[in-house]
């Protein structure tokens, strides 16, 4: 059962309830007043009867003519009087019943003298009222007793019950069917709600409530996009972070795949061939250079868990120093692919790690060199500007394609595969540099342009 149809019941059986509860006490306070004003006025008219009846004892017994012949006439007469009123009267005389004549009730309980019984009788649904009491003890003992039945009484209450009944189901309707209603309306939000969620359950991460006005509901269904956004971004995150790694084993897998045949078949060739000494001192040149592979791809990516294990030392680096010891590591490369190489600096100091920060600008600078013809340029500058330094390195070469820029910094990434493997680049470099630029806190943003060239911007703190 949902739960707008348990508060829904529960509502409607608690109204009910309540309802039936009050209006029953009230009925029952009007009937109990109705029945006590009977049986006052069924009082007040049996002490008139008993007066009377008495009287005329008094007189039959001072005329020497009271016995069971002319008592019953007196209880006649009044009993015709009061006929209208549907009043029944008895009169026992010693215990035997003298009126009515057919009546053959002898009287079981005994009155005590001076005592008036009342009483209420219910038989077959209708009720009576019976008042009864010792009349005269002179010449025998004369008991009176009076009934009268409550019948409009009766009718009223009957007629109250239907009133009651309609009332109450007037009244439940009329509240159950705006409930229905309104509960339908205050749980569509809800509604919507589990249904968002048994979507994102079936796999639609980007489901969301729409949500309207500010009741808890709204604030519930707010929160919830809050957590949908949040549990759909962090299982992107998941996603690539497993492809990234799943890509990294795929080309660590094919990287190491390259040298190791190489290496594997050229020591091959050498142990079951007949092979001149000058084929073998060249089949053992190309074995070193694979292994030299391997033993630069290995250290590389030991620098690249070492940086993300250490706590890295900051101080601030004379920018001049920084260049100085670069111009000092790649002039040569560049001057040997005809590449001219200038630097230019506009501030004194940067807060890092020096040794990272050369490691950064010289695979930045040597990426640049390689991507140049004969003639290119490579400018490196620093610059204050913004309230941030700023690192820049540009070239002139041959730019990276638009659909590539978010790949290069991926381990392994390379555009033009053939040739950098043949220069023995291991495609880890702009990895390498990404994840210096992070512990920096900087941020590396590469605009490129085939045929024009390319710029690195890292924006530091």
């Amino acid at each position: 059962m949902k739960l707008w149809q348990k508060i829904y019941l529960t509502t409607i059986f608690l109204f009910v309830v309540l309802l039936n509860s009050g209006m029953y006490l009230v009925f029952d306070m009007t009937y109990r007043k109705n029945l006590s004003s009977e049986q006052k006025k069924a009082e007040s008219e049996y002490n008139m009867i008993f007066a009377g009846i008495l009287r005329n004892l008094k007189t039959l017994a001072g005329q020497k003519r009271l016995n069971k012949i002319t008592v019953p006439n007196i209880l006649e007469i009044y009993e015709k009087y009061y006929e209208d009123q549907k009043i029944r009267l008895m009169l026992w005389v010693d215990g035997t019943c003298v009126y009515p004549a057919d009546e053959n009730n002898p009287l079981n309980n005994s009155i005590p003298d001076e005592e008036t019984q009342i009483n209420i009788l219910s038989t077959d649904g209708k009720r009576t009222i019976q008042i009864r009491s010792i009349l005269y003890q002179n010449q025998g003992k004369y008991c009176l007793q009076y009934e009268k039945a409550l019948s409009e009484l009766d009718k009223a209450w009957t007629q109250l019950e239907r009133k009651y009944l309609l009332v109450s189901l007037g009244f439940s309707t009329g509240l159950a069917v705006p409930l229905y209603i309104l509960l339908a309306r205050i749980m569509r939000p809800i509604q919507e709600l589990t249904q968002t969620v048994d979507e994102m359950g079936a796999g639609n991460l980007t489901a969301r409530v729409n949500v309207k006005g500010s009741d808890d509901i709204a604030v519930l269904g707010s929160h919830f996009n809050n957590m949908a956004e949040k549990i759909e971004n962090n299982i992107f995150v998941i996603q690539r972070d497993a492809q990234a790694k799943q890509d990294f084993v795929d080309n660590f897998a094919h990287e190491l795949k390259s040298p190791i045949t190489s290496i594997y078949g050229f020591a091959e060739y050498i142990q079951k061939a007949n092979v001149p000494a000058q084929e073998v001192e060249e089949c053992m040149e190309f074995i070193m250079d694979e292994s030299s592979r391997l033993l630069h791809l290995s250290y590389t990516l030991l620098d690249m868990a070492e940086i993300r294990k250490k706590r890295i030392a900051m101080e601030h680096v004379p920018v001049q120093r920084l260049f100085a010891g670069i111009r000092k590591s790649l002039g040569q490369k560049a001057e040997s692919c005809c590449v001219s190489l200038d630097f230019y600096n506009d501030t004194e100091n940067i807060y890092g790690n020096e040794s990272l920060l050369q490691s950064l600008l010289y695979n930045l600078i040597h990426n640049g060199i390689c991507a140049c013809q004969k003639g290119g340029k490579v400018i490196v500058s620093a610059e204050y500007a913004d309230e941030k330094f700023h690192l820049i390195v540009k070239d002139n070469g041959c730019g990276i394609p638009q659909n590539e820029i978010d790949k290069i910094t991926e381990p392994f990434y390379r555009i033009d595969k053939g040739r950098n493997r043949s220069e023995g680049r291991t495609g880890l470099g702009l990895s390498l540099c990404r994840q210096i630029a992070v512990l920096h806190s900087a941020e590396m943003v590469f605009h490129s342009e085939e045929g024009k060239g390319t710029e690195v911007i890292i924006y530091f703190p």
